[in-house]
């Protein structure tokens, strides 16, 4: 809560499409902080046509002095929606985190405590539930958020569990609100290209409910557009030549390669998977190759479309 007066020094941003449930699960873990840390909840309504707007009023209501709703339904995409956060947030520290997660009581003082320090951070995320749950939540656990590799490897941390300090973001710019995903990427490599550090916070844990197959297929599909984006719109940074070869995202069978697969996967996991927890993985290995085929495709012609 913050104290009378006293300005926020984290402002946690919170984009939000159509997804009352997970709005609802993200505000009550952020209304129940046991900060000591000033701070406010900005949550930004992209444009919602379900109940979301009420959920969030709801919240606001409660808690008239943490949480505010806004609304960003000009442009529809989550990095305008975070955009419009940024400019309506009045801390210096810049916390971002997605409608569906939850975190602990004391994450608020822990995102601060590091911000002392740091100035672009990646937190940890872990998947709810069990690989033993099933093989679509071990899918989950093996294949998503490698926080700690984005941050080491591709110079970036995902939007879902990033705080920056503002004066980052007034040295680089806002998020690019043309992505349709990788926004949080093309970010995170004007950040280091600016000179600043950056840093993951492993001691620091958000959750995340695992993916449904249709959840996944979905994500993959997104990701293929941003990845058709960025080479577009800079392709003096990601690929000279982003050249669209659709025979690249096809699907290939083979034993060598789910053997390949079954290795790697294995190699990634915490405990022993089955035979047929390892084939399911190799077959949303190809999906995922599919769906960013699909989604390169249709940047392909949204391009086509814009000239």
């Amino acid at each position: 809560m913050v104290p009378d007066g006293a300005a926020p020094t984290v402002s946690v941003i919170v984009p939000v499409y159509d997804d009352p449930e997970g709005v609802d699960r993200t505000l009550q873990a952020l209304t129940e902080q046991t900060a000591s840390t000033p701070y406010e909840v900005l949550a930004v309504d992209n444009g919602s046509t379900d109940r979301t707007p009420a959920v969030v009023a709801s919240y606001c209501r409660d808690h008239p002095d943490l949480v505010e709703l806004l609304v960003e339904d000009e442009i529809q995409g989550s990095y305008a929606a975070r955009n419009t956060g940024i400019e309506q947030a009045n801390g210096e520290i810049l916390a971002f985190i997605d409608a569906d997660m939850r975190v602990e009581p004391t994450w608020i003082d822990a995102v601060a405590e590091t911000m002392q320090t740091e100035r672009y951070v990646g937190f940890d995320v872990q998947i709810e539930g069990r690989p033993a749950d099933g093989p679509v939540v071990a899918y989950n656990h093996v294949s998503e958020f490698p926080i700690e590799r984005y941050v080491e490897e591709e110079q970036f941390a995902p939007t879902c569990c990033l705080a920056v300090r503002r004066e980052v973001v007034e040295a680089v710019g806002r998020f690019d609100e043309r992505f349709r995903s990788s926004g949080d990427l093309e970010f995170g490599r004007r950040v280091h290209d600016a000179g600043f550090e950056q840093a993951f916070d492993s001691s620091v844990t958000m959750y995340h409910p695992p993916r449904s197959v249709p959840a996944l297929l979905k994500k993959y599909v997104r990701v293929g557009r941003g990845i058709g984006q960025r080479r577009r719109y800079y392709p003096e940074r990601f690929d000279r030549h982003p050249l669209f070869t659709p025979a690249n995202y096809l699907p290939t069978v083979s034993p060598r390669k789910l053997r390949d697969s079954a290795t790697e996967v294995q190699g990634r996991a915490e405990t022993a998977l089955p035979l047929y927890t390892l084939c399911l993985f190799y077959v949303l290995e190809q999906l995922q190759n599919v769906c960013m085929g699909v989604g390169r495709l249709a940047d392909s012609v949204a391009a086509n479309g814009d000239r």
